[in-house]
């Protein structure tokens, strides 16, 4: 690193560094369907890192003023997700405990993207 690096924070540092690990999301949305997403609210991005374009996705959607429509794209995801983990666990027996816990924990990122658009009232 240079003496020229700087590195911006992010205003969804911590809402990027949880869709990025699999483990705390309980799900994983690939760099193909970010830039999807990015597309259904006008924004153009190319293909990058998954860590690039989730950051990208959500501060340009931001900085445009699309950033509810983001949220709501990402939210409408992980339902889509979560019916996928549910119908996988009805297909495999032994899986339920696995897909259910995937499903509780994808739950939790849409509460948190949730809270994530409504903001902060006093900022």
């Amino acid at each position: 690193m240079g003496k020229n690096f700087r590195s911006e924070r992010s205003k969804f540092t911590l809402l990027e560094n949880h869709l990025l690990n699999t483990f705390y999301s309980g799900l994983y949305i690939s760099a193909q369907e970010f830039i999807e997403i990015g597309q259904k609210v006008d924004l153009h991005l190319t293909m990058n890192t998954r860590e690039y374009i989730i950051k990208e996705l959500l501060n340009k959607s931001f900085d445009s003023g699309t950033i509810s429509q983001t949220m709501a794209l990402l939210i409408k995801k992980i339902d889509e997700r979560t019916q996928e983990y549910h119908a996988l666990s009805l297909s495999y027996n032994g899986t339920h405990t696995v897909m259910a816990r995937l499903a509780q924990k994808a739950n939790g990122t849409k509460a948190l993207l949730a809270r994530e658009s409504r903001g902060n009232p006093y900022e």
